[in-house]
Formats: structure tokens, sequence, C-alpha cells
């Protein structure tokens, strides 16, 4: 807790990096991956077409498709919260 922060911006932003996690760990691992490789361990995209040893495109494709459905599940949760 900072000097700024207030508890109920702590525990705002401590549900919402849990539900975070929680949605992302609900995707499917093929997704799940190359989310994980460029977005928290920020790898160029051929480094992980290397890693996972699938062509760029696949990569690419992957992570769009990804992002998509965690951006739906996460506003879908959003609702219902």
């Amino acid at each position: 807790l900072s000097h700024k922060e207030t508890p109920e911006t702590w525990l705002s932003r401590t549900q919402d990096r849990m539900l975070l996690t929680q949605t992302l760990d609900a995707l499917p691992a093929t997704y799940r991956e190359v989310i994980v490789l460029k977005d928290l361990e920020d790898m160029s995209y051929k480094e992980i077409a290397q890693v996972i040893g699938t062509p760029l495109g696949t990569v690419m494709s992957r992570l769009a498709r990804g992002r998509e459905m965690l951006r739906t599940r996460l506003l879908a949760s959003e609702w219902t919260t």
C-alpha cells in the first residue's frame, strides 16, 4: 500500500489482477501461451515462433484470437459482478 493509495483502491486493483489472472488461466493453452510470451515476457513474434515451434503467422493468429477471447471474457465477467 503506497502513501497515495487507499484501502479501497488497493482492493480494487487486487481484484482486477485476480480476475485477469483467472480469465487468462481459463483460456486454451495455445492462446494463453502466446499471450504470456508476448505481453508478459515481451518476446518478439519471431522468438515466440521459435520457442513454440510454429510458423510466425500462427503466432500472430493465436495472439489475435487469444486477446479477443480474453477481452470478451473479461467484458462478460464485468457484467456479472
